[in-house]
């Protein structure tokens, strides 16, 4: 009898692999398609808006990832943000710069300040760099505020335009989400790639056992700069996307609540891979919305279930897929 049913059995295994290889790329292309085609067939300038916070709060959680997968946690991510979006509206409201080129500009310079602000703070570690991560986005958000022949302090910028593609204005919420898509599929595919690089394989190396990277020959402090770099660069650039489409800037813009939106985002979604923070953005980004109506609930809310993913499932959401295809594996015939 098992000769008779082991040829089958052979024969099945080549196609249940084949599956399992396929189904990660047509689900990206099948969400993909979604993605392209559902605005078009929703009026609806809410969801459309919602849609495009959810693509801004992706980059944002998934540029925090990118600074996490070496071990560290910053808490002046929403400073960042606030620095690119400074950068790229002082850049076209005071010298007439393209609001796409502001972008760029404000992506390098965030970039390049991360580094040089990185050199000093990556020497610290564990919660000393937490809190003193806490402690810089504190003195960026004072500068912002108290800087007004710049900043114009709590009045704010106001009339900044809206992003142009060759001539083409991006001054309405489905043409912003189209740009919004393509920037967020641009950033998630050079992360993607970074993370199976050599870099990649370093990142996790320091993460998971630090002393042991460094005892390998690893240089754990310029890797780490590395990545705090990139992922402030990103986070900056796409904050200024974000004010050119809001087309308003004040220090209350992005504060450290943000900073621990982008956080609970990257906990809940599952921290150790780029598609928890996506998901945590899809979760999370609509609660506001949700509970606009009852004045300090979203805090609670957003306690309760960071308490509740720390509690049951601790590697994010992103365990609950990953428990569900391990237990189909499992049930297979071999």
């Amino acid at each position: 009898m098992e000769r008779s049913n082991s040829p089958a059995i052979d024969r099945n295994e080549p196609r249940l692999a084949a599956v399992r290889s396929i189904l990660p790329g047509a689900a990206i292309a099948v969400l993909l398609m979604a993605a392209l085609i559902l605005p078009q067939l929703t009026p609806n300038q809410f969801y459309l808006h919602l849609a495009n916070l959810v693509l801004l709060n992706a980059i944002f959680a998934i540029s925090l990832g990118l600074i996490a997968s070496v071990g560290q946690m910053s808490l002046m991510h929403s400073a960042f943000v606030a620095a690119g979006a400074y950068i790229s509206a002082l850049a076209a409201l005071d010298l007439k710069i393209p609001p796409i080129l502001g972008i760029v500009l404000a992506g390098f310079l965030t970039g390049l300040a991360a580094a040089l602000i990185g050199k000093i703070l990556l020497r610290l570690r564990g919660v000393y760099f937490v809190l003193v991560t806490f402690l810089a986005g504190q003195v960026f958000t004072l500068i912002a505020l108290n800087w007004e022949n710049v900043t114009h302090g709590a009045n704010g910028l106001i009339g900044i335009p809206a992003i142009s593609l060759l001539g083409f204005p991006l001054s309405t919420r489905l043409r912003f989400y189209y740009f919004a898509l393509a920037a967020f599929i641009l950033v998630a595919t050079f992360i993607w790639l970074l993370m199976r690089s050599q870099y990649g394989r370093a990142f996790r190396s320091i993460a998971e056992n630090m002393r042991l990277a460094e005892s390998s020959g690893i240089d754990v402090s310029r890797y780490q700069i590395i990545a705090f770099a990139l992922g402030s660069g990103i986070a900056g650039a796409a904050g200024a996307a974000m004010i050119h489409y809001v087309r308003f800037l004040s220090p209350d813009s992005f504060t450290f609540n943000d900073s621990i939106a982008y956080i609970t985002m990257l906990v809940v979604g599952g921290r150790q891979t780029m598609i928890g923070g996506i998901l945590g953005a899809l979760f999370l980004t609509p609660l506001p919305e949700a509970l606009r109506g009852f004045v300090g609930a979203q805090h609670i809310v957003y306690g309760a279930i960071l308490l509740s993913v720390l509690l049951f499932l601790p590697g994010g959401l992103v365990s609950i897929g990953r428990a569900y295809f391990q237990k189909a594996s499992e049930t297979e015939p071999k």
